[in-house]
């Protein structure tokens, strides 16, 4: 295959590295474009360590040498991991990361595919049997082996507990370790451990994975396998570590899942989590309202990528805490959620819905997942899920603190680089501040039950609990919309002249919109049109008889989200009366008109949109000589107006009684 990287880009960074700033000053443009392939890692500290967590997006070379360390959110780079690319971008100030990785910071500007390429992947989606090999490593000045080669190889097993158990539980039977195989003894690294660990900084992750392979490559055909555990005999850096390594190994050039081990993440939490990290899953966190850092991040026992112990209720004998599932989320980014199983309500809808356990769920059909787009920002969305914590069963959300529907925000590039490592998923709990962030991702103010509602007020999104039973919830999901109302009266013959409407009260709804006309279409061109803050109405004066008219009415919130318009209802009045016309004005500014009083020195007219006058939307003091005025502009609906008699002291004597109009305007 071609080198892979291209004569400009090779000329560049021999520059950068070889010839000093003078001769990069001279062969540096403004853009440049390298070709590779691109790997994400992540490192993850102990419990109750001060070490930071890591994540670095990494351009690699076939045989696995850094080219550059690139600027791009991990959630971008496992959409393209493992794939030829052509990356462009601005070279960077170094970082930390960069500098131990021995790799320029490229500031991405684009990526491409490069082509056709030669290289096997472990992208996603993962399917089928994904077989590891695990390879015992002991560094030269340090003959001690944590645990001996029957023992990781019982963690392996497909029966519960086992991590090919596990992995077929997590994905719906998609993947499996079927092959997966643990070398029968330790080899000796050709360096001591300072050989492979600075003083600071992270391990030299490559060298450690080039000498581990190279000792056990006379044992192991590496083409057999799609992912590589490094289990070393001492501590690495900080961390353990996940993710993928390009590398041609027997023949075979491969971006491989690979973890780097030291004895402490040498459990069934642990090597879950880093194989996560391989299988292309990010960490999560919460709360989405106030979201930690740092450490802080390894909190949510509703996922194993983020507190891998879960709630530890459970243990094993042997292994110790079992890890929780993983969430929604994850299970859609890896490609193991069937699409038919993901709900997804867009804006303006309202839907009623089942949703069954995430995990081992009761049937092969019913959702598993709700997903709310949030807003105009590409990507940002809410998830909703059943989880339940299920004793006494082979089911490894055991150790999650509750049964109960769960709540993400997620938003692609969130706590992605440089940021908090948080991964794009955060819990969304009700009161961020009524503990500790630990306290509220896995309390009650986490757990949405049965009669509870989550409301996103500044999207109006509304996530009701209606029900649930011994494994499914019921849920009504209203994305920036409302139920329409139920028109109730008057219907069929009625025999009021004056009708009194009356319709179901929406929840949310602040008021109401109501349309009156004797079209089922309403577009006679003398709708009545008005607005009410109850779930009534009272018509604005007698209609006539014999004759069918038609009504129909729609709720808004304070936020201005309007319903759909009602089903029309229609009515009858069953004997004539007197009709009283209802002046009906197609400006928001129509002009009154009054008679004239001999004795008056000036008239004071009054507009309100109620009888009594409690708050005026317009008034005028005018003269004697003066007998109409235009109004500002008035709001659509009903209003009341009068107009009150100045005698020669100037003071209102008398006032009319108030008269009623129609605004309609368009």
């Amino acid at each position: 295959m071609n080198p892979v990287i291209r004569c400009a880009s090779l000329i560049i960074l021999i520059a950068l590295f070889g010839l000093g700033t003078k001769a990069a000053a001279q062969t540096t443009p403004d853009s440049i474009s390298l070709t590779g392939y691109i790997v994400t890692l992540h490192s993850d500290p102990p419990p109750d360590s001060a070490a930071q967590p890591q994540q670095v997006t990494l351009l690699q070379t076939a045989t696995g040498s850094n080219l550059a360390q690139l600027s791009l959110d991990p959630a971008a780079a496992v959409a393209r991991r493992g794939q030829q690319v052509q990356v462009t971008g601005h070279l960077a100030a170094s970082t930390a990361a960069s500098q131990a990785f021995n790799a320029p910071l490229l500031q991405v500007t684009g990526i491409e595919l490069a082509g056709s390429a030669a290289v096997q992947t472990a992208g996603m989606p993962a399917t089928g049997a994904q077989p590891w090999i695990n390879l015992l490593c002991q560094f030269s000045d340090n003959n001690t082996a944590p645990y001996t080669p029957a023992q990781y190889q019982s963690l392996f097993s497909s029966t519960y507990p086992g991590l090919d158990h596990y992995w077929r539980q997590i994905s719906y039977d998609q993947i499996n370790l079927t092959g997966t195989a643990v070398v029968s003894r330790w080899y000796v690294l050709p360096l001591p451990r300072a050989g492979y660990i600075p003083s600071s900084g992270p391990a030299n992750l490559e060298l450690l994975f080039n000498d581990c392979t190279a000792a056990a490559d006379a044992d192991v055909n590496f083409t057999q396998y799609t992912g590589i555990n490094l289990m070393f005999n001492d501590w690495l850096d900080c961390c353990a570590w996940g993710g993928e390594q390009t590398a041609t190994l027997d023949g075979l050039t491969k971006t491989w899942s690979v973890t780097w081990l030291p004895p402490w993440s040498q459990t069934f939490t642990y090597l879950a989590h880093e194989m996560g990290h391989g299988f292309g899953l990010l960490h999560s966190s919460g709360p989405s309202a106030n979201p930690p850092s740092g450490t802080a991040i390894y909190i949510s026992q509703w996922d194993v990528m983020s507190k891998s112990q879960g709630s530890c209720q459970v243990k094993d004998k042997n292994f110790g805490c079992l890890p929780p599932g993983t969430i929604a989320h994850q299970l859609e980014l890896a490609g193991w959620m069937p699409e038919n199983r993901i709900a997804t309500v867009q804006p303006g809808q309202i839907v009623t819905l089942t949703l069954d356990r995430l995990r081992q769920p009761p049937s092969s059909t019913g959702y598993l997942m709700a997903k709310i787009p949030i807003g105009d920002i590409s990507g940002h969305h809410y998830t909703v899920e059943a989880r339940f914590r299920l004793l006494g069963h082979s089911n490894y959300d055991q150790n999650i603190p509750a049964s109960t529907i769960v709540i993400h925000d997620v938003l692609p590039g969130r706590g992605g680089w440089p940021g908090t490592n948080t991964g794009p998923a955060l819990v969304v709990v009700a009161n961020p501040f009524a503990g500790t962030p630990a306290e509220v991702v896995n309390g009650e103010e986490a757990r949405w039950k049965q009669g509870e509602v989550f409301y996103d007020e500044a999207n109006d999104i509304r996530i009701q609990v209606t029900g649930q039973n011994a494994d499914t919830f019921t849920l009504s999901i209203a994305n920036h919309a409302l139920a329409a109302p139920s028109p109730l009266a008057p219907a069929g013959l009625a025999t009021a002249a004056v009708p009194v409407f009356t319709w179901t009260a929406v929840e949310r709804a602040v008021r109401y919109d109501i349309q009156l006309d004797t079209r089922s279409d309403f577009s006679s061109g003398a709708v009545i049109s008005a607005q009410t803050a109850a779930a009534t109405y009272t018509a604005p004066g007698a209609l006539a008889a014999n004759r069918t008219y038609y009504w129909r009415v729609r709720a808004q919130t304070a936020v201005g989200t309007l319903s759909g318009w009602s089903v029309a209802g229609s009515f009858m009045l069953e004997s004539d009366a007197a009709a009283i016309p209802l002046p009906q004005y197609t400006t928001s500014t129509p002009t009154l008109s009054w008679g004239p009083v001999t004795w008056a020195t000036g008239y004071d007219v009054m507009v309100s949109r109620t009888a009594a006058f409690n708050t005026v939307s317009f008034q005028a003091a005018l003269n004697a000589n003066t007998l109409a005025v235009t109004t500002a502009p008035l709001e659509h609906g009903q209003h009341f107006w009068r107009v009150c008699v100045r005698c020669t002291a100037g003071a209102s004597v008398s006032c009319s009684a108030a008269e009623t109009f129609v605004i309609n305007a368009p």
